[in-house]
């Protein structure tokens, strides 16, 4: 059972409405919107290439194709950004279009390699027919409108964010509470229960911090928040029973911080495990990591 006395409640009654009561309404912090950094390092990869395409914004409607074939042809390097603009991404090269009128899969190559004159026209009739020749009509400037594209499709990412900011908020209070005598390691390869808890399948799993002492590891710390309920909250929170029994044999401590609104909804999976498990808290009783320290005389 967590050890409410040692976190200074008087009984587990009292920890549990102060755990469930401090919990995160949300975890959004400023760098949960959107990856700036990802989204700059997208487009200017291709910023050569988006300051030729933007030359199409600057000539009539019927001389467009004609001076998009010839581009092509003189910088076939450009082909390779053309499937950004709609907003697709490419693993092989290739995008397959299925015709409704021929009934049949039709491939489009955008590898500057394969740039020839056939291919040329095979391109430019996939941009007519896809809109982006008419974008050329609509948009001033390529780079910005692929900025916007690139900041949508970041969006797509923020479920995942979520997760990883939390931990970040994590990592980051327990360096500030955690004294100098101590060595703070984030997703340590080095060191890690779950190959022995998962039978060796989880090989390449990381806890989210391991903090050592004399070179020794003496606890590890597992991150997570939860803003909408489902299975997987739960089977963490069974799983991690048995990583703190796995760890108590390795003499190691375990510590799970998990937040979020979904635990006012899944009580009792979070219950069962605060009745198997030595130290649960949510980020904001995260300051009590030091009465562990002290308890466990580390």
């Amino acid at each position: 059972m967590v050890k409410f006395k040692e976190l200074g409640f008087k009984n587990f009654e009292e920890y549990k409405n102060h755990f469930f009561n401090t919990l995160l309404h949300s975890n959004k912090t400023y760098d949960y919107f959107v990856d700036w950094t990802k989204v700059k390092k997208t487009v200017n990869k291709y910023l050569n290439e988006l300051s030729l395409l933007n030359s199409l914004t600057k000539v009539s409607r019927k001389d467009r194709e004609g001076h998009f074939h010839n581009l092509l042809l003189k910088y076939p390097q450009i082909v390779e950004a053309i499937p950004l603009l709609i907003a697709e991404r490419l693993k092989n090269g290739k995008i397959d279009i299925f015709d409704p009128n021929i009934e049949e899969i039709i491939t489009f190559e955008f590898n500057r390699s394969q740039v020839d004159e056939n291919s040329v026209n095979k391109i430019i009739e996939f941009c007519r027919k896809t809109g982006i020749l008419d974008l050329f009509q609509e948009v001033k400037d390529i780079h910005d409108y692929l900025l916007g594209v690139e900041v949508g499709l970041d969006t797509n990412a923020r479920k995942n964010r979520s997760g990883d900011i939390f931990e970040k908020m994590c990592q980051q209070k327990i360096r500030r509470l955690i004294t100098k005598n101590y060595v703070i390691i984030d997703n340590d390869p080095n060191f890690s229960l779950y190959p022995i808890v998962s039978k060796g399948r989880s090989k390449g799993k990381t806890h989210d911090v391991v903090i050592y002492k004399d070179n020794l590891p003496v606890l590890v710390v597992e991150c997570n928040f939860y803003n909408v309920t489902g299975s997987k909250p739960i089977s963490i929170a069974e799983s991690y029973i048995e990583m703190n029994r796995v760890a108590q044999e390795h003499g190691v401590i375990f510590l799970w911080v998990t937040d979020g609104p979904a635990w006012h909804q899944m009580k009792e999976p979070l219950l069962r495990s605060m009745k198997e498990i030595d130290w649960i808290l949510n980020f904001r009783m995260l300051n009590f990591i030091t009465k562990i320290f002290n308890y466990e005389n580390i």
